[in-house]
């Protein structure tokens, strides 16, 4: 159960880092050194999907690790770029 946990924190947190890490996110606003975010992003992405192999079988933990990365990657810039939006309007 805590392997399972950490698998899905490490995905986030992994899918979060790569996304900070490309140039024309919109998480960060100020400049940033990218290549810290990419390493530390694939780091836990590594990592979710080594800790999702010892508790499900190949292919259903690369279909899990792939369809939450693919999650964070859909709902976060949609979700930023709302709030940027909603700030900006208000002010």
């Amino acid at each position: 159960m805590i392997a399972a946990w950490c698998a899905a924190l490490a995905t986030v947190g992994g899918a979060l880092s790569l996304y900070v890490g490309t140039p024309h996110q919109a998480l960060v606003r100020h400049h940033v050194d990218r290549r810290p975010y990419r390493m530390a992003g694939a780091l836990l992405l590594l990592i979710a999907l080594v800790l999702l192999l010892t508790i499900e079988g190949p292919a259903t933990a690369v279909f899990t690790w792939a369809t939450g990365a693919m999650l964070v990657w859909s709902i976060v810039p949609a979700i930023v770029r709302w709030w940027r939006f909603r700030q900006e309007a208000l002010r």
